[in-house]
Parts: C-alpha cells; structure tokens; sequence
C-alpha cells in the first residue's frame, strides 16, 4: 500500500504550481506622481488620462489608482481622527462646565450647544473614519 502512494507522488509533483516562476513581477508606483495626482483632485478618468500621457504603462494604471485611493482615505481617517479628538474634548469641556456650574448665565449654551457640538464632531468624525 505504501508503494502505490510513493509512486503517485512524483505524478502529482509536476501539477504543482511553482510559486517562483508565477509571480507577478513587482511594481514600482511613483509616490511623486501620486501626490501631484491627490493634490490635483480630479477624477479617476481624468488620473487614468494623465497617467497614459506620462507614459505609465496600461497595465499598472489600476496599480496607480488604488495606490491614490487609498492615499485619499489614509487622508480622510487621520481628519477624522483629529475630529474624533477635538469632540471628545469639548465634550469633555462642556461636561465639566456644566458640573461645576461655573458659568451660570450661559448654562444652556454650554450644557445644549456645546455638547451638540462636541456630539456631532465626534459622529462626523466616526463617518470619515469608517467610511
């Protein structure tokens, strides 16, 4: 039994993929490119236009594309973080205030607006990160 095992083995060795010759060759993305692309703000149409004009070939335009998209988002979730931050902060500030009872004519704005304030940066916040 252990005979007919050995002697399938070095039939099913050569359908086995080699993972050397296989892969893909690496992709080298221009970061420049890509920063001048974001600071552009223009469309994923017109980034795959302006990319064929400088000659990048058609291949690696989608490379280009994620590499820009997720540049943008890494962009977008540090934002939201900093809302996310300043919120919780004055959320914290008009919790406080509202304790302590240490301003007594603007009450309501504090303990209302403020918290509103704090509550809808921290929401926005929260969107831009986990959009």
């Amino acid at each position: 039994m252990l005979e007919n095992n050995s002697t399938l083995l070095p039939a099913i060795k050569p359908m086995l993929p080699n993972k050397l010759t296989n892969m893909p060759a690496a992709i080298t993305i221009d970061e420049r490119i890509c920063q001048q692309l974001l600071a552009a703000d223009i469309t994923p149409e017109a980034v795959k236009a302006t990319l064929e004009s400088k000659g990048i070939d058609p291949e690696n335009i989608g490379s280009y594309l994620e590499a820009i998209r997720r540049m943008r988002s890494a962009k977008r979730r540090s934002a939201g973080f900093v809302y996310i931050g300043l919120g919780a902060f004055l959320g914290f500030l008009s919790c406080v205030l509202t304790i302590s009872h240490a301003l007594p004519n603007m009450f309501e704005f504090v303990f209302y607006g403020l918290t509103m304030l704090a509550v809808c940066m921290v929401v926005y916040g929260m969107y831009c990160v986990f959009e």
